[in-house]
């Protein structure tokens, strides 16, 4: 098989990066030159089976085992939503703002990807990290082995719509399911095949936000901040839900301008 080959057959399945991910996938299957990728001709049977796969849906994230955040690579199985490059603006909060030898935790924790890469760019952290399906804590504890943290942070598999967390915390952060039932009918293939239960709430995409919003501003230290990653049309109901709750919210936007975190100071 040739690149324009397999970027022909992806383009026709309907896969918006064919090109793109027809090269990722002879890259990775036959550790291809970036050269080779488009002049060579490929037979390796892991290859044909990534493409059969993309083309079946999987998403090349799983089809790799692995996808890049914040600069740094992550392990990623069907068990854990794929890191996305929003979130990136959540994990670069931590970088930016928790205080020296400051001591955060990550709800809702995935692949471990924004805790461990907050804790591999400031050295001087540490962190505990609440998940609630113990395949997918497995997965981020073998994240935090591959970027060499395991000793910075700690795991805990809980349930983080109730209280879940022991002493207090420079900064909370939280990628909960904010899709809501009804957007989850519009998803693309590719996203249905990450584990519905880290997109969606099952209901209007804010049960799991409110949850952690009345419950962890107690478990902030002074000046400390809870920031929770949220779906671009949802900061005025959040922050509405921060009002409800005699809170002060504060929308922080994205690269492109769209509503991405809400950041919440203890009163």
């Amino acid at each position: 098989m040739r690149y324009h080959e397999i970027a022909k057959r992806l383009k026709a399945a309907g896969i918006e990066n064919a090109a793109f991910e027809a090269a990722e996938l002879i890259k990775f299957f036959e550790k291809a030159s970036p050269i080779s990728v488009r002049t060579d001709d490929f037979a390796g049977e892991k290859l044909k089976w990534a493409v059969e796969e993309r083309l079946a849906g999987t998403p090349l994230q799983y089809i790799l085992g692995e996808w890049d955040f914040m600069g740094m690579t992550f392990a990623v199985s069907p068990a854990c939503l794929i890191p996305r490059a929003d979130t990136e603006l959540l994990c670069q909060y931590i970088v930016d703002n928790a205080p020296k030898g400051g001591i955060f935790a990550d709800l809702c924790t995935g692949s471990g990807c924004i805790a461990i890469a907050a804790l591999c760019l400031r050295p001087d952290l540490r962190a505990v990290a609440a998940e609630l399906y113990p395949e997918t804590l497995e997965i981020a504890k073998k994240n935090a082995r591959l970027h060499k943290v395991e000793d910075r942070i700690r795991f805990i598999n809980a349930d983080v719509t109730e209280d879940c967390l022991e002493g207090s915390f420079d900064m909370i952060v939280s990628n909960p399911p904010y899709v809501s039932i009804e957007e989850m009918k519009e998803i693309s293939k590719e996203v249905a095949a990450e584990p519905p239960h880290a997109l969606t709430d099952g209901g209007d995409g804010l049960l799991i936000i409110r949850r952690i919003i009345e419950l962890y501003p107690k478990r902030l230290n002074k000046g400390g901040t809870l920031a929770v990653e949220i779906g671009w049309k949802q900061g005025e109901a959040v922050l509405s839900v921060c009002r409800a709750s005699g809170l002060d919210g504060h929308i922080l936007k994205d690269i492109e301008g769209r509503d991405r975190v809400v950041l919440i100071s203890r009163p």
